[in-house]
């Protein structure tokens, strides 16, 4: 008579040998198998290196609001009020916890997508714990809103996306997905079906967002930045053109301007460009090929193109590697074109990602994105 424990073990072996038939055995027909399970990389990167390796020496220079007591708390996110153009809109304010009234802090615009909101930029990226942690002032300005089919619609004013038939024809395809288009462009906006961002004056409200913030709190002029995703990206790029003069360093992500529209800011505003895409993003292709909505975009080659040239930032025409903070995670692999004569960068980095902000939640896009800019400044004197 047999043992019980050599019973148990015999019949643990009949079980595991019929899984691993089970498992090995070709799929039915009509079914799919499980992808195999990712293996195992003990040396594959996950997290960013050490930030501020590379920090700007450039001088801080203090805002009007450097001695004031902020108006919002500190460590917290608030909502405040702006009338701009007698219309009355809001952004969102993030004072970091380290806060000193006292003290120049930097200060980074994050700008929301196409039917996004100032909130769900805030809890997308985290950039308000990351802000805590690095000691910066995040501001999330909010888009105009318009209703459609009952759908709460927001979006930016690039001045492009708007603007069809542009300098390289209407900016989709025939075959395009149709947008709504909002309500305050007039008759000339709406009947190009190709239009579909909103025609408010964003300029004049991100420059009154930064004169209040700048009149408030204690800003330091020199380090003023400004990122965004999607539409946000695009509208991002735009304000790296026309209001160069107020940025050190722009961070789009996932968005360029429409095509025949690209534009960079002109020599006698140094201001860095890092620009990061996804590799599987077609929703918003900047390849040169047509979006999967049927709309076209400046491509990357382009955009870097124009900003690394004489009439921007001087850059050399020669594509070479940029090394990052987070080279390696989710495929991460950037480019420069170097030997800037303003002393700018102009970078372009692509991931393993569809249309997305790098890394979700995860600190790696935001340590990327502000190692990027501690790299940079304004060289004004206070």
């Amino acid at each position: 008579m047999m043992k019980p424990a050599p019973v148990l073990r015999i019949l643990l072996l009949l079980a595991f040998c019929l899984l691993t038939m089970a498992a090995c055995a070709p799929a039915a027909p009509g079914t799919r198998m499980p992808p195999p399970a990712p293996t195992a990389d003990p040396v594959r990167k996950t997290k960013a290196d050490p930030l501020g390796q590379t920090v700007s020496d450039a001088p801080a220079r203090p805002s009007a609001g450097c001695g004031q007591k902020p108006e919002t708390f500190i460590g917290a996110t608030s909502t405040v009020k702006i009338n701009v153009n007698r219309k009355e809109r809001i952004y969102l304010l993030h004072i970091p916890s380290g806060y000193d009234p006292n003290a120049p802090t930097p200060l980074v615009l994050s700008i929301h997508g196409y039917t996004d909101t100032a909130g769900g930029m805030e809890s997308g990226t985290g950039m308000s714990r990351h802000a805590d942690k690095y000691n910066y002032i995040v501001i999330y300005p909010q888009a105009t809103n318009f209703k459609s089919d009952g759908k709460l619609i927001t979006s930016w004013n690039d001045l492009t996306c708007n603007a069809s038939p542009g300098p390289a024809g209407p900016i989709c395809a025939a075959n395009h997905t149709q947008y709504a288009v909002p309500s305050d462009c007039g008759p000339e906006v709406t009947k190009d079906s190709c239009n579909w961002c909103t025609c408010n004056d964003d300029l004049s409200y991100i420059n009154a967002v930064l004169d209040e913030a700048e009149a408030n709190l204690c800003v330091d002029l020199n380090r003023v930045y400004a990122t965004g995703m999607s539409n946000g990206g695009m509208f991002t790029n735009r304000l790296g053109c026309s209001l160069a003069e107020r940025f050190a360093a722009i961070a789009p992500v996932a968005g360029t301007l429409a095509k025949g529209f690209s534009c960079a800011p002109d020599s006698s505003d140094p201001t860095s460009l890092l620009y990061i895409h996804g590799r599987e993003d077609d929703y918003v292709d900047v390849t040169g090929k047509t979006s999967t909505d049927g709309y076209f975009y400046t491509s990357v080659d382009e955009l870097t193109g124009l900003w690394a040239s004489d009439q921007s930032q001087g850059c050399s025409d020669e594509v070479t590697p940029y090394p990052t903070i987070a080279d390696g995670i989710s495929g991460l692999s950037c480019t420069q074109h170097k030997n800037c004569k303003t002393g700018a960068e102009v970078v372009s980095c692509w991931w393993d990602a569809g249309h997305a902000w790098p890394g979700g939640s995860s600190p790696w896009g935001n340590d990327l994105i502000w190692d990027f800019f501690l790299k940079h400044a304004k060289n004004i004197q206070p």
